[in-house]
């Protein structure tokens, strides 16, 4: 009976196209190189993983970009990026899991440049199959590459029209929005600095990456103009070249809610017009009066609102004290048009500090995936269909999130 264990001695080099010239047929078995390679290419990561132990040859092509990038493309399938702070997750910087809970990646602290051992570091958000990390007490940040195991310096200090605010930057509040003109491909940075003490006042600087800037190759803050309004710190999103925040702003008879949105076009750098939010198009009349009865005048009993790029749409989450959550996708920019597709039951007790509930995307099944920040975080996929919850994994500490599209067999690998 021919022995079903794979040859380690009939390989030849991988193909430059990552093709199977050289993948080993099992001994005994008369399998061309081609039907191995398909084979191969049908098998989930984590076993594919465990076959680079076999012998060398299946190692190199199991290792190899090519290879890797075709097996991304036959398995689609999104991984969470869950991101800490490592003063309280035990030095992980960041973790990244598959729908399964199974962790396929993990950071440990230290990955911006000049941090110490025992500096605290801590995830800003995760976006482009990057991790933005800050460190210290400063603004220093860095885009990690978690395929590459390597860390990018964002440019260090401030632009340079506001350098003489740098003792008054408020560091630990600052937003970091990452997203790239569809156009061109540039890839830019827009963060947010808030000062302090207890002033509304905010820095908005932009820098593009790979020296975009006119600073002779190297990439530097700029200073933009500032929104009509300013801001609502906590939460943004980033969709088709745009980055979406709350706006302070608040225009009497129009708005029953502080659930406006501003936008800054990556592309023009400049600031649209503020879009009445989902909440106040859908609970006022054309005459500004209130449309629906039981709407309570206290903003704070409209519970929790946070923004969300999920399947490549704006959606404004409306989480209540009853833990229900609604979710609105804008429709139409110009109309300001928005659908609540969701209204989902979680079974989560409501409190700011602690709990904070973000949705990252819809599977082709109709199952949605989101992620619960907080000191006890978890990864969770809910099904409209039975209006359930199911726990995957505890992820702890979990202070950002984000998706992660490229290989798992390159995260596996060290690319």
């Amino acid at each position: 009976m021919a022995s079903s264990k794979p040859s380690c001695s009939a390989g030849r080099p991988v193909a430059a196209d990552g093709r199977a010239d050289a993948v080993p047929a099992p001994a005994g078995v008369l399998l061309p190189p081609d039907a191995v390679y398909e084979i191969l290419l049908r098998l989930p990561a984590k076993e594919l993983c465990r076959l680079r132990a076999v012998c060398r040859p299946w190692r190199a092509l199991l290792s190899d970009r090519a290879f890797a990038d075709a097996h991304a493309a036959r398995h689609q399938e999104p991984l969470v990026v869950a991101g800490y702070a490592t003063h309280t997750s035990g030095g992980a910087l960041y973790d990244v899991l598959d729908l399964s809970g199974r962790v396929v990646k993990r950071a440990r602290g230290a990955a911006v440049a000049g941090a110490g051992r025992t500096e605290n570091e801590w995830v800003v958000s995760a976006r482009l199959d990057l991790v933005c990390a800050a460190r210290g007490a400063g603004v220093s940040c860095a885009l990690l590459s978690p395929a590459a195991a390597r860390a990018r310096a964002l440019p260090q200090g401030l632009a340079e029209e506001h350098a003489a605010h740098e003792r008054e930057i408020s560091h630990h509040a600052a937003m970091v929005a990452l997203g790239q003109v569809a156009a061109t491909g540039e890839r830019k940075v827009l963060r947010v600095l808030h000062l302090f003490p207890g002033t509304a006042r905010q820095l908005y600087e932009i820098t593009t990456l790979d020296g975009g800037d006119g600073g002779g190759g190297r990439s530097r803050w700029r200073r933009i103009k500032d929104p009509a309004c300013p801001v609502a710190s906590g939460t943004w999103a980033v969709v088709d070249g745009a980055v979406f925040f709350f706006s302070s702003e608040l225009v009497h008879g129009q708005d029953a809610m502080p659930d406006r949105v501003a936008s800054f076009d990556l592309a023009t750098e400049e600031w649209a017009p503020t879009i009445r939010g989902p909440l106040s198009s859908s609970s006022l009349g054309d005459d500004g009066a209130a449309a629906a009865a039981g709407h309570p005048d206290d903003h704070m009993g409209w519970g929790e609102l946070s923004l969300a790029d999920m399947n490549g749409c704006l959606v404004v989450t409306h989480r209540t004290v009853a833990s229900s959550m609604d979710l609105w996708f804008l429709m139409d920019v110009e109309k300001a048009s928005w659908v609540r597709k969701y209204r989902m039951q979680l079974s989560i007790s409501y409190r700011h500090a602690e709990h904070t509930v973000r949705p990252l995307l819809v599977l082709n099944d109709g199952r949605i995936v989101l992620v619960h920040i907080g000191n006890r975080g978890s990864l969770k996929i809910y099904d409209p269909r039975t209006s359930t919850s199911t726990d995957v994994a505890d992820i702890g500490p979990c202070v950002a999130v984000g998706l992660y599209n490229g290989s798992v067999l390159s995260l596996a690998n060290g690319f």
